[in-house]
């Protein structure tokens, strides 16, 4: 996929960039140029300084010291604006789409084609149209942007950028929320990109996409840049080294030596609107993943078994001799957790203090006239229990918004490790953190499971779901299709999503 770059001047030439906020220094003497047609990739933990790099491409910051180059021609931006109008445009990892708002008024938004005082609605049409094109996209304009999936939103927010005229595109964590399939969608729309010229920067803590899609890496620590090399001459271990100081193979804690015990929960023939025919047994002392496409069930399959889209059919036998939760509320107090696929959307109070957050299901489920800070939901245990999932914050009373995405994840496993649930069940565990905080969500999830929990984890990222489980299930329309055991191959298991997908294909419900 990489393509040759062009040893012509850089489309982008950010100089000796440097950047603090008070005594914190957060950028150090950064340089990072980008060829049009080249895709730039910029490695790094959570506070490597990548955002701030890019909000200072984009006109949110103004740089300390250093200047920005295009075309050969110095910039500068004291607006967001300012840096658009150049041709920069910056598609985040929180899409920025108004949902009742159609594709087309959504890429115009603010710019629409206009005849006697009203909207051109026919032009409007034409012109995105045009633009989706340019994209290779065949999306209805006149779709609500919240009726699409998360994939379909993106390539909207990248059309939106093209229609400014954008030369320069950064795209931050844009898998995150996408499986191996609509991934490769993605990547394809960036080759294309690439062939019309486009200057891309690309951010992403998923190693093995870094080295499919990108031409060149420049890696950063501590807000100073540590190398820039291509990636036919690099490796994924010497990259990972420069950003953390140790190996990838390093982040997979060994699987238990010890059998499983007895089953926590066993389904057989369970279903509802969206589920059919599900066979499964989850143990103590294991960890069950869940692979599949992104309208699979497998998040479906999460949400019945906390009670949230409760099972209508079949038989399910939790440990505590009873069936199928009713509700999540049921389900939290039989002693099953759930941790969200959407940290921000479902998971956080973001206004309210790293404590309270972490002390909402033990807070909760208290008694009526009990204090509701007693005991396990006490400060010093709440705050034991942050430290012990190493929580990084100046003091946990700071409201949640202000941690990085690894440390926000981090917030919602201790609120789970509260309650000690027999049955965790955990739906994209690292997705958008960065590989140390990888790895210290896989020890977490390890260590529980080898305490007696058991595990249900669900993920779009096919090669963490190999490293952690000791079995893998793979769901398609539906239905759990394949049951694999522990370090089968990934092609194995995107094979059993695809085949099974295209056979089966979407019952009525799942449309």
């Amino acid at each position: 996929m990489n393509a040759q770059v062009p040893a012509s001047r850089p489309l982008l030439d950010m100089r000796s960039i440097g950047k603090a906020f008070g005594p914190v220094v957060v950028l150090d003497d950064v340089s990072l140029s980008c060829a049009a047609g080249e895709v730039h990739a910029i490695c790094g933990e959570n506070g490597a300084g990548k955002s701030t790099l890019m909000k200072i491409l984009g006109g949110v910051y103004t740089p300390d010291q250093g200047e920005i180059v295009l075309d050969g021609i110095a910039q500068s931006f004291a607006h967001p604006i300012d840096a658009r109008e150049a041709g920069i445009g910056i598609i985040h990892q929180e899409l920025s789409l108004l949902p009742h708002r159609t594709v087309a008024e959504n890429i115009f938004v603010g710019r629409e084609p206009s005849h006697a005082g009203r909207i051109d609605r026919a032009a409007l049409r034409r012109q995105t149209l045009d633009v989706l094109a340019r994209v290779g996209s065949s999306i209805d304009p006149d779709t609500e942007c919240g009726r699409l999936s998360i994939a379909e939103q993106q390539v909207v927010e990248i059309a939106k950028a093209l229609s400014l005229d954008a030369r320069i595109l950064v795209l931050d964590e844009p898998t995150a929320p996408l499986d191996n399939v609509e991934s490769a969608k993605l990547f394809r729309l960036i080759d294309e990109l690439r062939e019309h010229g486009v200057a891309l920067l690309y951010i992403s803590h998923r190693m093995a996409e870094v080295f499919d899609v990108a031409d060149r890496i420049t890696v950063l620590k501590d807000g100073k840049r540590m190398g820039v090399m291509p990636v036919a001459e690099a490796s994924v271990d010497q990259v990972v080294r420069m950003m953390v100081g140790r190996d990838v193979r390093d982040f997979y804690p060994p699987r238990a030596s010890t059998p499983p015990g007895p089953p926590v929960i066993t389904l057989r023939g369970a279903g509802n609107d969206t589920l059919f025919d599900i066979d499964l047994e989850i143990h103590a002392g294991e960890i069950v993943g869940i692979a599949g496409l992104e309208s699979s069930g497998k998040i479906a399959l999460a949400r019945a078994l906390f009670g949230e889209t409760p099972f209508t059919r079949g038989e399910i036998h939790f440990i505590d001799g009873g069936g199928a939760p009713r509700h999540a509320r049921e389900a939290t107090r039989r002693g099953i957790g759930y941790l969200p696929d959407d940290r921000k959307r479902d998971g956080l109070g973001l206004r309210q203090s790293l404590r309270d957050n972490a002390a909402l299901a033990v807070r909760s489920m208290a008694r009526a006239l009990s204090s509701p800070t007693r005991r396990s939901a006490s400060h010093d245990a709440i705050d034991a229990l942050l430290k012990r999932v190493d929580v990084r914050a100046a003091h946990f009373g700071l409201p949640v918004e202000a941690l990085s995405g690894g440390n926000q994840q981090k917030v919602v496993i201790a609120r789970w490790l509260a309650r000690e649930p027999k049955l965790w069940i955990v739906c994209e565990p690292t997705r958008g953190i960065d590989v140390v905080a990888k790895a210290t969500v896989y020890r977490i999830l390890r260590d529980y499971a080898d305490a007696g929990g058991a595990v249900l984890m669900v993920s779009s990222d096919v090669t963490e779901v190999i490293g952690l489980s000791d079995r893998i299930g793979v769901m398609a329309a539906g239905r759990l299709v394949a049951m694999l055991p522990a370090g089968a191959s990934e092609e194995a298991v995107i094979a059993h999503a695809v085949q099974s997908h295209q056979s089966l294909g979407e019952p009525e419900a799942m449309q």
